[in-house]
């Protein structure tokens, strides 16, 4: 186009102008006898020669953009037509037009015009995805630049680390339909379509952000990956992916939340299958980082115990734990087994299986017994009556002491179990899965014995300098970096306790019951709530509710418990919110469960709201990346704060600390 203009301008300007717009003219108008004549009749009727050519052009480009589209021309004459159209890539307004024939063979772009389309981003961008993917396939380096930005947006998307970070979740089934129709995996899998060369640079991809950052998520992203193409029904790619047969069988027990015999000998089979000397154990171990992966298989493992619980001594099913205990290690250790040039794969735990394990079953023989203890409880309240069970909450058959407090001295974790505990995932793992589901059923006497331990071995397994955790700060900072190797349990970590935060939240009695432990012990009598020492009021909470110990120690080193704990003072908050306004505003089952743990002091519930509010603003770990959602929970909290809490509602101009969360 630019070469037209110069043209035009030297002939302008070198001869005599009307000469030369006429030799123009003759050289470049309508090859038509009469065209001249119809100039004239155009011109009469208000037409410059400009519109007719523009009108000509238009009708031109169109009748080739139809038959582009509608024919399909055999090879040779489709790139002679191609090197005839090749210029018109220069001409933006004609360029469409060798870019849909190339959409017809996109395996025949000749080298020449693939050059000419890489040299030139304008041009690359205005191709199509069919077009696109010829080129990455000669350019492996413009291939990952397109697809980097995409696995990443997968891997740090905040509400697909949410869900993955849901242990024991009911919502699985949903969680995965949602992560499969997500934008960031529906372009990779648009881009690859059924590319078995782009499938496989893209598994390398995958491979080197799990390795560069540690991240379980890219696991999930592997995951995901093998069984869209399933869904897809892609053959070429599932029978050449060595993990289809894994993933598959994996997949359907993730998402029934249950690993029956069927599936478990399914997958038994397929590691059976592998050749130990060439098994591809770091790409195995990749799906099985993923949380989905981890997660249901600690919940088979526990499942096991369960049933080995009740004839422990006589029980067979002992060697049962061996295979998916050694599958889970797999996971937990993928990112060695992935920087190993030839990897092996890893040895029992023996410590856990035959140490751990078999420590934690009278736990479980006492959870058994707590459990049809409740259920007896419950058949009691509800005989002769009905349509009571709607409005039961299993924390108002016990005062909030005994559900807070309870001690089973005689049933305690040893030094040796502490230890396991401390300097194993795995361990760790199962034991996150028994206790959510104690919390479930309202026994909490079960996570407080077990607190201690979890405590230490957050603080082990984290590799976080013992200062951080000095309850003398006085500033909030940075969420401290965890260093590559302990990644992974730093992601447990955070799980479990917005596991916790959620199986708590789901019982509306038990958020109460937790809030009224936290109030009755602080004695404020004589010298008035606005007398009271703050961090004296912190104090004495966390001593009368371990609970509450664990969020304030975690808080303060990871930014997503810091989350949570105002996500639990948001449960605690509307419910006092609710009890001012006489349950106004709830449903009436949540009203129902209020009113049968009703909050004992509300004004010192308030207060104490209000005082760990500033105390987490102003003392507990913000990741700057994650901010702004912070920010949103604090605004959320001080949108349910009940404005009868007057000077102690959580506000801007209320609180200090936590003013920098509520800007606007």
């Amino acid at each position: 186009m630019d070469a037209g203009k110069e043209k035009i301008k030297r002939m302008m300007s070198t001869g005599k102008p009307n000469q030369a717009i006429n030799e123009f003219s003759a050289e470049n108008g309508l090859d038509i006898p009469a065209a001249e004549t119809i100039y004239d009749l155009l011109h009469s009727l208000g037409h410059t020669k400009w519109s007719v050519h523009e009108a000509v052009l238009k009708a031109t480009v169109l009748s080739a953009e139809n038959r582009i589209q509608r024919e399909t021309l055999p090879p040779e004459q489709h790139t002679a037509l191609l090197s005839q159209m090749k210029h018109y890539l220069a001409i933006p307004r004609l360029q469409h037009l060798p870019l849909m024939l190339l959409e017809k063979h996109p395996r025949l772009v000749p080298d020449d015009i693939c050059q000419d389309i890489l040299q030139t981003p304008e041009l690359y961008q205005k191709c199509s995805v069919v077009v696109k993917r010829e080129l990455w396939r000669r350019d492996r380096v413009l291939f990952n630049k397109y697809m980097m930005p995409l696995i990443d947006s997968y891997a740090k998307n905040n509400e697909l680390l949410n869900m993955s970070q849901e242990i024991c979740s009911s919502n699985v089934k949903a969680y995965s339909t949602r992560r499969r129709t997500h934008p960031a995996l529906t372009q990779i899998t648009s881009a690859i379509d059924a590319d078995l060369q782009l499938y496989m640079q893209t598994l390398g991809m995958v491979r080197a952000r799990f390795i560069e950052t540690n991240n379980p998520m890219y696991g999930t992203l592997r995951l995901d990956l093998v069984m869209t193409m399933h869904e897809n029904d892609v053959a070429e790619i599932t029978k050449t992916d060595v993990c289809h047969g894994l993933a598959w069988s994996l997949d359907a027990c993730i998402m029934k939340q249950v690993m029956d015999d069927r599936r478990v000998l399914e997958l038994q089979k397929y590691f059976d299958g592998v050749d130990p000397e060439n098994a591809p154990y770091g790409e195995i171990a990749l799906i099985l980082s993923s949380p989905y992966s981890r997660h249901i298989l600690a919940q088979y493992i526990l499942s096991i115990l369960e049933d080995i619980a009740p004839n422990a001594e006589v029980s067979t099913r002992y060697s049962d734990l061996a295979w998916p205990s050694l599958v889970l290690r797999i996971g937990l250790l993928a990112h060695d087994l992935l920087l190993q040039e030839h990897p092996k794969i890893p040895g029992f735990d023996r410590s856990v299986t035959r140490k751990f394990f078999r420590s934690l079953i009278p736990f479980i023989l006492a959870a058994q017994r707590h459990d049809r203890k409740i259920g007896s409880y419950e058949q009691h309240l509800l005989k002769g009556s009905v349509g009571k069970m709607a409005q039961l909450d299993r924390t108002g058959a016990f005062p909030a002491k005994d559900i807070l407090y309870s001690k089973m001295s005689d049933l305690q974790p040893s030094a040796e179990d502490v230890s396991i505990l401390v300097s194993s995932e795995l361990a760790r793992q199962v034991l996150y899965v028994f206790l959510l589901k104690r919390v479930a059923e309202f026994d909490i006497a079960m996570l407080n014995i077990w607190l201690p331990a979890i405590s230490e071995a957050f603080k082990a397994s984290l590799g976080v300098p013992s200062s951080a955790y000095d309850s003398t700060n006085t500033d909030s900072s940075q969420q401290p970096q965890i260093a590559l190797d302990l990644r992974q349990n730093a992601f447990e970590c955070d799980a479990f306790m917005l596991s916790l935060v959620l199986h708590i939240k789901d019982k509306k009695g038990l958020v109460t019951a937790v809030l009224n432990s936290a109030i009755q012990g602080l004695d404020l009598a004589g010298q008035g709530i606005k007398g009271a020492n703050t961090d004296g009021v912190i104090a004495q909470a966390i001593e009368s509710v371990p609970l509450l110990g664990l969020f304030d120690q975690q808080a303060r080193v990871r930014h997503c418990a810091h989350e949570q704990v105002i996500s639990f003072l948001i449960e605690c908050t509307s419910i006092l919110s609710a009890e001012y306004s006489n349950n106004s505003g709830m449903t009436d089952a949540s009203s129902a469960q209020t009113q049968v743990v009703p909050v004992h002091n509300k004004e010192s519930a308030v207060y104490f709201a209000f005082v760990l509010t500033e105390h987490a603003a102003a003392k507990y770990a913000v990741d700057p990346e994650h901010f702004d959602k912070l920010s949103k929970l604090y605004h959320k909290l001080a949108a349910v704060s009940p404005p009868q809490a007057f000077e102690y509602r959580v506000s801007g101009s209320n609180c200090p600390n936590a003013s920098k969360f509520l800007k606007s």
